[in-house]
């Protein structure tokens, strides 16, 4: 897998061309903040009036409407949600954005399922791995976040040098980029995101919280073990990774863990792990996303209100104002 760092980068790729960054929410605003502070002077794009347009406006940003920034800009870099790129893009960006012009995404998704379709313009990926908060975050530490850069429609060859230029002005390339492509940083990342990340790993935490629970344990001693101490695990073998967390762990962990613990993933959990794969590949899950969100009836609203309820959530909260950090 090819790997640039910051030697890899030609700033000069940018001059003369405006960037324009479309969208002011989890990534736009860190990213637009992290460009201006490494003296790429973006302009924010936004729905005249909204919160994200004050907000921009208040960090002394230029603010035009999404119509006026895709006129103005010759590399795009596009940060709003999965669901509304295609509308946003049909209706505000194609035919406004000037041909040949770089529409830099942060997400292959609308790329990668035939949401967005065009020859007209070069496609770029620059994709930071975490949460918008974290890139800002890990930019004013001094250091930055790894990020996956990918192209399409390379008009005139140098879109894995646009995709650099701005993974640089992000702070990404402090760190590294790996290339890939719009359909495997997509489908990874989902995959990822269900199967770990934000459906099995909070799945596993409910079902054993409950477990306690049931056997008549006090939900603040469930939620201590099953919940609160994940992240002290989390936080030691993503820096030293799975056989050297278990030295740091007690041995009675280590073997429980290894000997037992691990033995709930088991075949037919592989195979719900590849069927899940499977939708995932097909395009099942984009359009069932794209079809739920269009609705009316709030489907991930109503999900989220239903999680909100449970009890590892109330006592949660009980518990985490303990920490003046979580105030």
């Amino acid at each position: 897998m090819k790997f640039y760092t910051s030697d890899d980068v030609d700033r000069s790729v940018l001059e003369g061309r405006n960037i324009v960054v479309l969208g002011y929410g989890n990534q736009g605003r860190p990213q637009a903040l992290n460009l201006r502070e490494s003296g790429l002077n973006p302009t924010i794009a936004a729905r005249r009036g909204g919160r994200s347009w004050q907000r921009a406006f208040e960090d002394r940003f230029r603010v035009v409407t999404l119509e006026e920034g895709a006129k103005e800009a010759n590399i795009l870099i596009f940060l709003i949600p999965d669901e509304i790129q295609r509308d946003v893009f049909t209706n505000q960006i194609n035919g406004n954005l000037k041909n040949g012009s770089v529409i830099c995404f942060a997400h292959g998704f609308a790329v990668a399922f035939g949401e967005i379709e065009t020859n007209d313009y070069v496609l770029t990926l620059v994709a930071p791995k975490g949460q918008g908060e974290r890139v800002r975050e890990s930019y004013i530490e001094g250091s930055g976040l790894p990020c996956l850069v990918g192209v399409e429609n390379d008009l005139y060859g140098d879109g894995m040098e646009v995709a650099l230029a701005i993974a640089d002005g992000l702070g990404c390339l402090r760190i590294g980029a790996f290339e890939t492509t719009f359909r495997e940083e997509a489908i990874s990342d989902i995959f990822g995101e269900q199967a770990v990340l934000c459906g099995g790993v909070t799945a596993l935490v409910k079902s054993a919280f409950d477990t306690l629970v049931k056997k008549g344990f006090s939900p603040e001693i469930a939620y201590f073990e099953c919940m609160h101490e994940l992240k002290i695990i989390v936080d030691i073998f993503s820096r030293v990774g799975f056989s050297e967390m278990r030295k740091l762990i007690s041995s009675t962990a280590a073997y429980g863990g290894l000997r037992y613990g691990e033995a709930l993933i088991d075949e037919e959990m592989g195979n719900k792990m590849e069927k899940l794969f499977e939708f995932i590949d097909s395009g099942g899950f984009a359009r069932d996303w794209l079809k739920k969100s269009s609705g009316k009836d709030n489907f991930l609203e109503k999900l989220c209100e239903k999680e909100n309820e449970l009890l590892i959530e109330k006592v949660g909260k009980k518990i985490r104002n303990l920490f003046p950090g979580n105030k």
